[in-house]
């Protein structure tokens, strides 16, 4: 991740974290310097195939909150469901079609349950982030890092 700092703009921490379950080389990263928070997310067209990123900047004074939730997708779980009890019903006609339909619906099951980091500004606008359940904990100690940076910019 390529940043380009200003005048006096010092990197103080980073944090790498994984987008979802199934593309585990995507990163999703932030950088807090002691001016501004910043962050990359990669978009994906399906959750699965990689179509450029997202950028967020802003600077620590306009940060009113940042936070982080679980957040578990109902849609994503019933369809990844629906695909594989059907991929499990195909595996007599068509072995091949079985294991793809399995597959795919693997996918969606895996990344049903997220963490969600929540960017708040002054205006009250919330930016949302979302990223691999496994990281909750991190992200976690990446937030608090944060809400100590914007305490002590205030």
């Amino acid at each position: 991740m390529n940043i380009a700092l200003g005048k006096d703009e010092e990197v103080t921490s980073k944090g790498n974290f994984i987008t979802n379950l199934v593309l585990a080389w995507l990163k999703t990263d932030f950088s807090l310097t002691n001016k501004r928070f910043i962050g990359f997310q990669p978009n994906t067209l399906l959750g699965v195939f990689p179509l450029g990123k997202k950028e967020i900047s802003y600077p620590l004074k306009n940060i009113a909150s940042v936070g982080v939730s679980t957040q578990f997708h109902l849609k994503r779980f019933i369809l990844g469901l629906i695909l594989v009890f059907i991929g499990l019903a195909m595996f007599g006609d068509s072995f091949l079609g079985g294991l793809i339909l399995l597959a795919v619906g693997i996918l969606p099951l895996l990344n049903s349950f997220t963490t969600t980091m929540g960017v708040t500004n002054n205006a009250g606008q919330v930016v949302n982030i979302e990223m691999s359940i496994l990281e909750k904990d991190k992200v976690q100690q990446f937030i608090n890092e944060v809400n100590i940076a914007i305490s002590d910019a205030a």
